[in-house]
């Protein structure tokens, strides 16, 4: 009996070349793709450790830095107070105050 023909594609040696070719072409683009996320990821780790090196390095620092300002901070705040009270009573230090955009606050009364 006649068996069912089943068609036979002859690749064309042209267009099998282009594939063998697109897919190299694939293939070496992954490869580059690979070896460039390596470096980035390599690099950002670098720029971490430096990052990491240098806080640990400053924060010493930037402890006395804050330690230092929270002292200084009530001294600061009594300044501002005095200087309050002094603009109230004084209305000859108003262009002073004007110079550096601050009005001066009633004081609040005490109960």
């Amino acid at each position: 009996m006649n068996s069912p023909e089943t068609p036979s594609f002859a690749p064309d040696s042209g267009l099998e070349a282009q594939i063998t070719a697109l897919q190299r072409q694939v293939f070496s683009m992954l490869l580059v793709l690979v070896v460039l996320t390596g470096t980035i990821v390599c690099y950002l780790f670098y720029q971490s450790r430096i990052a990491s090196h240098d806080l640990s390095e400053f924060r010493p620092q930037a402890v006395r830095i804050i330690q230092t300002y929270r002292r200084n901070a009530q001294d600061f705040a009594g300044f501002y107070s005095q200087l309050n009270k002094y603009a109230l009573t004084h209305p000859e230090f108003q262009p002073v105050l004007r110079k550096y955009n601050w009005q001066p606050q009633p004081a609040a009364q005490s109960r």
